[in-house]
């Protein structure tokens, strides 16, 4: 290999040889010192610097698991000046007159805190004053007593003060994950990991898609069901047409297992049916529209997939379609 004119080897590129590189700086913490660094200068090469411009430090982003840990981490390492408070509670006990919880924090007698996430709700404060404080937990004068609970995972308390995302909010919070055509389990479990509290998670009555109106014109079915939920290429059971009675034009034809080609909405969808014209009717009863696949699979949930932020206090309903 060729060599420099101070003796270092070089690559084929005739850059100087290393062993090994040092990877990318680890993600640093919330760092609340303002930087001083204005530049001044003249000609060219001629800077300076001088401390008369304040400049904010850099944030860290709730959303992102590995920025909530570095926040925790970093609270009172040396020379840090963390965030305001922002702590992870992992125990917590009560007798009646006071509440105790274990949590590595820089808390003050004195402070006003928010508790939030632990299993046993009594123990999720608002704007609880602080009554005792040590580097690995607090008191708060409480009557709520729920017994001892330990092994928490997404307990936290946060100074009022520091209720803003810009001071890393996002320990203890949920970004909310897509359960929707997960069996009810799997979403259960989805909601689980991502933060929510097995209490907190709501299954509401199943769903089936009810037909209010059909049409079949030249061999294209239309169908109005009310937020179906079904998608092109969803397998799509007609069930429950009839003929005659009220419904005479409601052909019984149009029973059966079709594959769905379009969805101009939320509420319509179409097939491709052989079969002679039926005017366009409605107030139809009893008739109904599924996806066998879908069957006791997500529906719907309340909170909508990827929003962020979400407390682990917060309660979430999801609905699955009707299992036959």
């Amino acid at each position: 290999m060729a060599v420099n004119n101070d003796g270092h080897l070089l690559d084929d590129s005739s850059n100087v040889a290393v062993d090994f590189v040092w990877g990318p700086l680890p993600v640093q913490p919330n760092d609340e010192r303002a930087a001083s660094v204005s530049q001044i200068g003249g000609s060219t090469d001629d800077y300076a610097w001088s401390a008369t411009t304040k400049v904010a430090s850099g944030r860290l982003d709730p959303v992102l698991d590995n920025h909530s840990a570095v926040e925790a981490g970093w609270a009172a390492y040396p020379s840090y000046f963390p965030a305001a408070g922002n702590y992870i509670v992992t125990a917590a006990s009560g007798n009646g007159t006071t509440v105790s919880y274990t949590s590595q924090n820089n808390l003050a007698v004195g402070d006003s805190v928010n508790i939030t996430g632990l299993s046993a709700g009594a123990y999720n404060l608002s704007s609880a004053t602080v009554a005792t404080a040590n580097k690995l937990g607090f008191t708060v004068t409480n009557s709520a007593n729920a017994g001892a609970i330990t092994g928490q995972s997404y307990g936290k308390v946060e100074l009022v003060s520091a209720a803003g995302s810009g001071d890393g909010s996002g320990i203890g919070y949920i970004v909310v994950p897509d359960v929707q055509r997960l069996t009810t389990a799997s979403a259960i479990d989805a909601l689980k990991d991502a933060g929510y509290e097995a209490g907190n998670i709501t299954t509401a009555s199943t769903f089936t898609p009810v037909i209010s109106a059909i049409t079949l014109t030249s061999n294209v079915a239309s169908v109005t069901a009310t937020g179906h939920g079904y998608a092109v290429g969803d397998v799509v059971v007609i069930a429950g047409l009839t003929n005659g009675g009220g419904n005479a034009s409601a052909d019984a034809d149009l029973n059966g297992t079709y594959t769905i080609t379009v969805v101009p909405d939320a509420n319509n969808f179409r097939f491709a049916k052989t079969h002679g014209n039926i005017t366009t009717h409605s107030g139809l009863s009893g008739n109904t529209a599924k996806v066998a696949a879908y069957n006791g699979k997500i529906y719907s949930q309340s909170t909508a997939p990827a929003t962020a932020a979400v407390s682990t206090s917060a309660t979430i309903t999801i609905t699955p379609y009707y299992a036959s």
